[in-house]
């Protein structure tokens, strides 16, 4: 029996999956139980970042495996604070809490918004249209795409949503009640938007105006996603309140934090806010050694410079396929294809499958391309190789 009939006799029926039985990984390939090799632009959702069996991960999993699995938070553990420090380092904040996953990151967030927010008053939250932010109800209140929202309501109350990039929208939307402004500063399920400049100018403005926070989610576009260890790093003169981190933090392992800024870090008092795996030793070991090969300043100049040449070899698709192809987005190794609709992005999809690509779609109609960073332009080159054999197929 094939492994997709297992799953469906035993896991609840909620996944699209690919109709691939994955057998190992390699670099940045995943190779399948019948040897042919699949060059990965997904990378489990952009989570592995350093690809597949990367020595580096491998050996700092193996050191923690023979010290300790778990201890729980009574313990004060040297590798999360080791990572804790490096990210501390890293960034304009203060401290961190560790996490499982981006949703819970945004979930801790929230709690931490709500609590800051009755001290003065404010009890509104303002997030954009097409935004993904978990799947949790607290999450999925801020999530705000109908598809995923329509089945669960009531959600959390007083939750605004605003055209993304409406900059004149979002200023009539925000009032003294704003307590917090959720943005991602690139739209993972809704197509690979990046945030406009004008956008993070009134961040910046409404924030000044009414005294509410500005919180980054980041969980995608952070950890050299972009060519940045996080996205809003390009924006010199605006820096979060508080940035979700997540996906690539771990490795491969679940991990996933919130770092808030010198103003937020007393918001909580003892025991109002916790987790039992969050913080895992063998989940901060794997994304400490993650972080040191990624925060390198000439790994995320090879971000850069691969995700260049990347966009520009899209690009040329899109001139190449003008009734296929409507837009290139993204920055960095985070970039999306739009597709003149959602039939011709699920029939490139299919199609580079069977040649040995994989990606998948955001939104409803988006190539979404958030491969390992180490990949190079020889493997870029056999990517836009094939993606061009598809369109022409397609055309």
């Amino acid at each position: 029996m094939k492994l997709n009939e297992r799953a469906d006799q035993v896991i609840l029926h909620v996944f699209k999956r690919f109709k691939i039985e994955v057998d190992h990984g390699q670099g940045v390939y995943l190779i399948d139980r019948n040897g042919k090799a699949y060059l990965d632009l997904l990378a489990g959702i952009a989570v592995n970042a350093l690809g597949y069996n990367h020595p580096a991960v491998n050996e700092a999993i193996l050191r923690q495996l023979n010290r300790n699995l778990h201890l729980s938070n009574y313990f004060v553990q040297d590798v999360q604070l080791d990572l804790a420090e490096k990210l501390i380092g890293l960034t304009p904040f203060s401290k961190i809490f560790f996490t499982n996953s981006g949703t819970e990151a945004i979930e801790g967030l929230l709690k931490l918004v709500k609590k800051w927010g009755q001290s003065r008053g404010k009890n509104e939250i303002i997030a954009f249209e097409g935004s993904f932010h978990g799947r949790s109800l607290g999450a999925l209140s801020i999530t705000m795409q109908p598809k995923y929202q329509k089945n669960f309501n009531p959600l959390i109350p007083n939750t605004q949503m605003v055209p993304f990039n409406d900059v004149s929208a979002f200023t009539n939307a925000v009032n003294e009640n704003t307590a917090a402004i959720f943005y991602e500063g690139i739209t993972g399920e809704g197509g690979i938007r990046p945030v406009s400049d004008e956008m993070m100018k009134a961040f910046r403005e409404v924030r000044e105006k009414y005294g509410c926070l500005v919180i980054a989610d980041e969980i995608q576009s952070g950890v050299g996603r972009t060519g940045k260890f996080y996205y809003y790093e390009y924006h010199d003169d605006f820096t979060p309140d508080a940035v979700a981190s997540a996906k690539a933090m771990g490795g491969g392992l679940p991990l996933g934090a919130f770092l808030v800024s010198p103003g937020l870090e007393n918001v909580f008092d003892m025991g109002e806010h916790g987790t039992t795996y969050g913080g895992n030793p063998l989940a901060c070991a794997a994304g400490l050694a993650t972080i040191n090969e990624i925060s390198k300043s000439v790994f995320l100049q090879q971000i850069v410079e691969n995700g260049a040449f990347f966009k520009s070899h899209l690009l040329e698709l899109k001139d190449k396929y003008p009734g296929l192809v409507t837009e290139i987005r993204g920055r960095g190794l985070m970039l999306g294809m739009e597709m003149l609709n959602p039939d011709f992005a699920q029939t490139a999809l299919n199609l580079s499958i069977l040649k040995g690509l994989i990606f998948n779609i955001a939104g409803d109609r988006t190539l979404r391309f958030v491969p390992p960073l180490i990949i190079n332009q020889s493997q870029i080159k056999e990517a836009i190789q094939i993606l061009d054999s598809v369109l022409s197929e397609i055309n």
